[in-house]
C-alpha cells in the first residue's frame, strides 16, 4: 500500500451510526487497521426504498423522483444489505459512473447509516447502461452467520446466495439496462477496490 493511500486509510474507523458532522463519502477510511474493509450501509436488507449517499453533503437521502415522489423499488425487496465503500470511486473517466463502489453485505438486515467492518469475498461485474457498476459481495466479520472468507467457500457453503444475488441485479430495475459480465473471486474484487480507492486519492489531490 502507498504512502498516500495508508495516509488516507488513517482517517475515522468507526462503527457509530450517523451524526450531522459525519460526511460517509470522505471522513470514513475505506480500510481499516486490521486489513478489513469499512461499508456504509444505505439500504437494510428485505427493505425496498431507495436511499443512497448524497454526494454533495455525504449524509444517507431517500432518492427524489420529483418534488411528492420517492424511489421504491418496484420488485422484490433488496436480498442483502447494500451500501457502499467510502473513499472510493468508479471514475467517469475509466468507464464507471462517478460513484463510490457498491457492496451487499450478506447475513441478517443492518440498520441503515451504520457503519460495519467486512470481509470482501467476492465482485459481481456488471455494467448499468454501458457503465461499469461492478457489486462487491462481503460479509460481516461481527456477524456469527456467513462465516466465511473465500468465494469459494461462499459458493460451498451457501449454495445458490450468489445466483440470488445476481438475478436480482438483473430484473430489479424493470426496463433493462443491466449486463452481467461475470463473477468473481476475493482477489479480483479486492484488486477492483484498491483501484477505487486510488482513483478516489487521485480525485482529491487535483482539488
Amino acid at each position: 500500500m502507498s504512502a498516500v493511500l495508508l495516509l488516507f486509510s488513517a482517517c475515522k474507523d468507526t462503527n457509530n451510526s450517523h451524526t450531522d458532522a459525519i460526511n460517509y463519502l470522505h471522513d470514513i477510511s475505506a480500510f481499516t487497521a486490521d486489513s478489513l474493509i469499512q461499508v456504509v450501509i444505505e439500504i437494510p436488507a428485505g427493505t425496498n426504498q431507495k436511499w443512497e449517499v448524497n454526494k454533495e453533503t455525504g449524509h444517507i437521502e431517500w432518492d427524489q423522483l420529483t418534488p411528492d415522489s420517492m424511489r421504491i423499488i418496484d420488485y422484490l425487496a433488496y436480498p442483502a444489505n447494500y451500501g457502499f465503500v467510502p473513499q472510493t470511486l468508479l471514475s467517469k473517466e475509466s468507464g464507471g459512473d462517478g460513484d463510490p463502489v457498491d457492496v451487499f453485505v450478506l447475513g441478517p438486515s443492518i440498520a441503515r447509516e451504520q457503519v460495519v467492518k467486512v470481509r470482501i469475498v467476492g465482485i459481481i461485474h456488471m455494467l448499468d447502461a454501458h457503465e461499469s457498476d461492478s457489486k462487491l459481495l462481503a460479509v460481516d466479520v461481527h456477524n456469527p452467520g456467513f462465516d466465511v472468507i473465500s468465494f469459494e467457500m461462499l459458493q460451498n457453503n451457501y449454495p445458490g446466495a450468489v445466483d440470488i444475488i445476481r438475478i436480482w441485479l438483473m430484473n430489479y430495475k424493470r426496463t433493462g439496462g443491466i449486463e452481467i459480465i461475470s463473477v468473481n473471486n476475493e482477489k479480483d474484487a479486492f484488486h477492483y477496490l484498491k483501484s477505487a480507492n486510488e482513483a478516489y486519492i487521485d480525485q482529491q489531490l487535483e482539488k
